[in-house]
Parts: C-alpha cells; structure tokens; sequence
C-alpha cells in the first residue's frame, strides 16, 4: 500500500506550483493562461488531482454554507446534498486514479472513498431516523472525520503539509463548539478552504514517493 513514508524535511511542507511537472502529472493538466509548450510560463495550472480538489471544495462549500445561510428542509436536504455528494465522489475518484496509479497511492482513493460513505450513512441515519446526538454533532463528526483521513493520508504519504491540515480541522473542531452560531459556516470555510489551498499550491505529496519509484 505505501504506507509509513518518511517525513521529508528537505522539501517545503507548501510552496508555489513550478511549471517544470513530473511525467506523471502532465496529462489531463488544465491550464489558464499560457501553456510551456507555447513557450510561455503558464499563470496558473491544475493536474488532475488539484481539479478533484477542487471540485471537493466547491461542492463542500455549497452544502454547508447553504445549510448556514440558506436552510431548508433537512430531508430535502439530506437527498440533494447526498446526490451531490455520491456524484462528486464518483468524478473525483475517477480523475485522480490516474494520479493515484501512477504513484502507487490507490489506498488513498479507497480511504477516501470509505471516510465519504461512513460520513454520508451517519448524516443520512441520523436526519431520517432523527437520532438527535449525531444532529447535534455533525459538524463535529464531518471535520473529524476529514481530520482522520488526512491524518492517515499525511502518514501514509510522508506528507508535513497534511499534518498542517489536520491541525485546523482540530481547531475548527473547538471554534464550532465555542461559535454555535456559526457551526456551518465555520466547517465548510474549514473543509473546502484547506482543499482549495492544496489544489492552489504544490505541497509535499509527491517528493518522497518520486524518491522511492
């Protein structure tokens, strides 16, 4: 599975994207702006695992900011947000297997995939069958889970960036609990931030995997 790489201290834990990709990054790459073989540095570029990022980000960003802002009847909910959650598991998974094949990562995928599904039975168990302290506690339950699962990633990954990552969730964690006003917004800034910083910058994911190959 890859497990248990070595943190690698020698390479930034973030930094800025370099336009000189890995062979196993460049297809299906998406660039805005110029593209290198044009001859020009392009302004800004998503492999195939940042576009899945992203995606994660946008439709996390939706659910709970609508649920802060714009509530509506949590059974209605409950089917539209797992419509939109199963779908964007389906394409995300699907555009970063290649990544994942490619550098031996396919646990990660798998990992993910379980973490969504636990997450997603527990919300749904809990708005049908109105099991009030999973209610009470979902925004909790969503960032913990996300904690555990790049908890496991980072490890598994040899990856200081996801350890960064865990901490906020953690402390998202105790601003729910201290800011209930704000429970929603506060989880979804969290969840779809963290994933827009990881699609937006390169981070320490793929040096000590590289290293190994």
């Amino acid at each position: 599975m890859g497990l248990n790489r070595r943190f690698d201290r020698t390479v930034p834990a973030f930094q800025w994207k370099r336009d000189n990709l890995d062979i196993n990054q460049r297809e299906g790459v998406l660039y805005l702006g110029k593209q290198p073989s044009t001859g020009g540095h392009s302004s800004l570029y998503y492999t195939r695992l940042d576009q899945a990022l992203l995606l994660w980000a946008i439709a996390t960003a939706i659910i709970f900011l609508t649920a802060q802002f714009h509530a509506f009847d949590w059974h209605h909910q409950a089917r539209v947000w797992s419509a939109l959650s199963l779908t964007m598991l389906t394409t995300t998974s699907l555009r970063a297997w290649p990544w994942a094949v490619a550098l031996n990562l396919r646990w990660v995928v798998y990992l993910w995939a379980v973490i969504t599904l636990i997450g997603l039975g527990l919300t749904d168990y809990a708005i049908y069958l109105s099991v009030v302290p999973i209610l009470l506690n979902l925004c909790p339950l969503w960032l913990g889970l996300c904690a555990l699962g790049y908890g496991i990633t980072a490890i598994g990954m040899g990856s200081r960036a996801l350890i960064g990552v865990v901490l906020v969730h953690l402390i998202a964690i105790g601003l729910v609990w201290m800011l209930p006003a704000g429970l929603f917004g506060i989880t979804g800034g969290a969840i779809a931030g963290c994933l827009f910083i990881l699609a937006q910058l390169e981070w320490d994911h793929s040096a000590s995997v590289l290293r190994e190959r």
